[in-house]
């Protein structure tokens, strides 16, 4: 036994000798940045609308719009429930909690944060540990050894030997000190990470603007309804006017009829005005995670402002600290990083893999094993992959800076874009408060030439169609307004501070 003992070490250490294997570290691949997937974008839009049936002036067509993952939101615990009173902040608090486009950002976030873990761990040491129990029985003539190739020891040659066993607790540890491929793999994926927090911030940018956008847009409606109900009175008052004199014989029936004509016509409108209202709170609710069954009651009011605008130039510097200017930078180091990995790979690499630990036949009787390698691992040809690589990564650098520039110049639009929207309707609001006090005078004196019978109902609904109309380009002015200084706050990044502060009437 002691022979076959001893002949079973010596063959494992010949088969060991002829057949280990050369531990070669593979060398990682570049990682190339992913391109960037932008979401469908909150948008202002405000153009030249020609005067009509119900308005008098050429004002501003407002509209905001709201698409994509933004445009809805996951349930929060209190989507149902009774009246709720909300507040510009919380709104925003909310949206910013439930929308779809801030769960979406944060979802990508989370993506580029374990890249990035990824890829520092192709740095670090991977280090294992194991406990076996090994049970061999050997075939020695299978293994090329017989009586023949050792003829010292002739017939005591056995051919087959076990079954016998042994227990191993080992730990092993593999590290690559070297690998400037993985380093710049590291360094790329930083830049993602870094873009992809950014990305989250923008994101949250959006989000206030189009909560913010939509709770005004409540608020303009609410006007609307409340400048139609007055108008509802007036006509109520004439009505109920031309019906007395109508019995004490000072008005004809046709008056009567022309004044109930107009009274019923401001009941419809009305009507649409308060439906539109309930569907403008359901959109309000759906960005905020609330059951658009849920009746909201909306804290703030429309206000108006006489701020002054601001210098185009500053608004230009404070515009390139944009979180999506920034996010766009860095998605053009990462892509200059990978394109440095993918150079790398004509580097040498180097990988040192070891074990360490006990073996032996019992648990009790053991001994210290190890077992080092280093090896350098060379490039000398591989099909041209390299250049390969290296071809692709210089075209996503081209790409990304090329989305860069364009970026910078979008900003500039965007900028002036809704400073000019600013400007105008400034201008606008200007004239359509005059406009309104003289509408309202207007209607005042018709009421009362028509109650001492020197006007008639014609007069009378002449001047209330010119208080809707001057009515409605009033508010309409103020909802440009505020809706201009929103995009401008968005525009130089600063939505989330400043934008609260412009539905209380505030000029950040």
């Amino acid at each position: 036994m002691q022979y076959s003992r001893r002949i079973v070490l010596a063959a494992r250490f010949v088969a060991g000798l002829l057949v280990f294997p050369a531990i070669i570290s593979a060398q990682s691949r570049p990682q190339f940045p992913p391109p960037s997937a932008e979401m469908a974008r909150p948008s202002i839009n405000q153009s030249p609308l020609p005067g009509g049936a119900q308005s008098n002036v050429n004002t501003l067509s407002t509209s905001v719009q709201v698409a994509g993952p933004y445009a809805t939101s996951a349930t929060a615990p209190d989507a149902q429930g009774g009246l709720l009173r909300l507040t510009i902040e919380d709104a925003i608090q909310r949206g910013l909690r439930y929308n779809l486009g801030a769960i979406y950002a944060h979802v990508q976030l989370k993506s580029a944060q374990s890249s990035l873990v990824a890829m520092r761990s192709a740095l670090l040491p991977t280090v294992t540990g194991g406990l076996s129990e090994n049970v061999d029985k050997v075939n020695l003539a299978a293994e090329g050894f017989d009586a023949s190739s050792l003829p010292s020891i002739g017939s005591y040659f056995p051919s087959v030997i076990g079954p016998f066993h042994f227990y191993s607790a080992q730990g092993q540890v593999s590290y690559s000190p070297f690998d400037m491929v993985a380093v710049r793999n590291l360094l790329s994926a930083r830049q993602q990470s870094k873009s992809a927090q950014l990305s989250e911030h923008d994101a949250r940018e959006q989000i206030v603007l189009a909560v913010s956008a939509t709770y005004l847009q409540a608020l303009v409606q609410q006007a609307r309804v409340e400048s139609v109900e007055s108008q509802v009175k007036y006509a109520q008052a004439i009505y109920d006017q031309a019906a007395q004199q109508k019995e004490a014989g000072a008005r004809s029936s046709i008056e009567v009829n022309r004044s109930r004509v107009q009274l019923q016509t401001r009941q419809q409108q009305l009507f649409a005005q308060q439906g539109e209202l309930k569907k403008q709170k359901m959109r309000l609710a759906r960005l905020i995670g609330l059951s658009a069954d849920r009746d909201l009651q909306m804290v703030e009011v429309l206000r108006t402002s006489d701020g002054t605008l601001p210098e185009l130039e500053a608004l230009y510097e404070r515009a390139q600290e944009r979180p999506d200017v920034q996010a766009a930078k860095a998605d053009l180091k990462a892509a200059e990083e990978s394109r440095g990995a993918a150079k790398a790979e004509w580097l040498p690499s180097v990988h040192i893999s070891g074990n360490f630990g006990m073996q032996g036949a019992t648990l009790n009787s053991g001994r210290l094993v190890y077992q080092g390698t280093g090896t350098v691992n060379i490039p000398l040809f591989n099909g041209g992959q390299t250049h390969s690589d290296v071809q692709q990564a210089d075209a996503v650098v081209e790409q990304r800076r090329a989305s860069l520039s364009a970026k910078l110049e979008d900003v500039r639009f965007e900028v002036r874009s809704v400073w000019v929207d600013e400007e105008t309707a400034g201008k606008q609001l200007v004239v359509a408060t005059d406009n309104r006090l003289l509408a309202q005078q207007t209607l005042q004196q018709s009421i009362d030439r028509f109650k001492v019978g020197a006007a008639d109902s014609v007069e009378v609904a002449q001047s209330e169609d010119l208080v809707a109309s001057a009515e409605q380009d009033y508010i309409g002015s103020v909802f440009a307004l505020r809706l201009a200084e929103m995009g401008l706050a968005k525009a130089v990044g600063a939505a989330e501070q400043d934008i609260p502060k412009i539905v209380k009437g505030v000029h950040p």
